[in-house]
């Protein structure tokens, strides 16, 4: 299909894909940054990376995602995404999901770089042990961006793209929010996990010791090989997560003079109407 013109049938069979999968991929659609931007409204608001330093200037609504340089300077992010995690998990409400088309897509010996893994929350929760599920029910996760700068090296920036992801981080002051580490989807009803590699500081009610023994555990169940999608790119490429159902983490196995240039948008959780309240009421 051809996402720049969609009949409204063809969209909701789109979406209903979105709600039931959690991923789902577009091969062949070369999206100039406005036709992304207007498919990508199709399914709600959109909300701006918090970090304006790589907002495309003239659709802030995408983020740049690239190693490239323009006179000595990243034109986007980088060094961003390589640990298991659901989008912008520093918001009370996180967004409903992102969409990531692929510009330019490293290849070296005919074989593309920079994957992106993908893994199912709700069928971790699913496939838990019945006491582990009624445990995590009622917990709740403090995640925290100083716990994340020192997960990532950000207090030890090594290249240029980090150094501007710690320059622009660094007019943000630290800051902790908590979420449950398991929440119902808002649109399908469905219960996932709500976990982020490395950045949750604590479980309030338990002891760090025990909180940070139960996380380790909850991740290595998610992201078993088994149950993970490894995504290996193409230019064209429109890949869709929910920010819900699903986590990821990129991979990072390329450098200049190999490049890679993606367009993010991230769809808002602002308005998000629950199909699932709407049909039990």
């Amino acid at each position: 299909m051809d996402l720049r013109n969609l009949d409204d049938a063809t969209f909701a069979e789109i979406e209903a894909a979105f709600d039931e999968y959690g991923v789902i991929v577009f091969r062949d659609q070369f999206l100039t940054p406005a036709e992304q931007v207007a498919f990508s409204r199709r399914f709600g608001p959109l909300d701006h990376f918090p970090y304006g330093l790589f907002n495309m200037a003239d659709h802030p609504e995408i983020v740049i995602l690239s190693n490239i340089l323009q006179e000595g300077k990243p034109i986007g992010m980088n060094d961003a995404g390589r640990y298991w995690h659901s989008d912008m998990w520093t918001l009370d409400q996180p967004p409903r999901g992102s969409m990531l088309c692929a510009i330019e897509v490293p290849v070296e010996d005919k074989i593309a770089l920079g994957d992106t893994y993908f893994a199912s929350s709700t069928h971790a929760f699913d496939t838990l042990p019945h006491e582990l599920k009624a445990r995590v029910a009622s917990l709740h996760g403090v995640f925290s961006t100083a716990r994340y700068k020192k997960f990532v090296g950000h207090e030890k920036p090594d290249n240029v793209y980090l150094k501007e992801i710690v320059k622009a981080a660094a007019e943000q002051p630290d800051s902790e929010v908590t979420h449950p580490l398991v929440r119902k989807h808002p649109r399908t009803g469905k219960t996932c996990l709500f976990i982020v590699e490395g950045v949750i500081r604590t479980i309030l009610e338990l002891e760090n010791a025990e909180a940070n023994d139960l996380l380790d555990t909850l991740l290595a169940h998610t992201v078993r090989p088994e149950v993970t999608y490894r995504h290996r790119w193409r230019v064209g490429d429109v890949v869709m997560w929910d920010n819900y159902s699903a986590m990821h983490r990129a991979i990072g196995d390329f450098e200049l003079p190999l490049r890679r240039l993606m367009h993010r948008t991230t769809l808002s959780a602002s308005e998000m109407e629950s199909s699932h309240d709407a049909t039990t009421g």
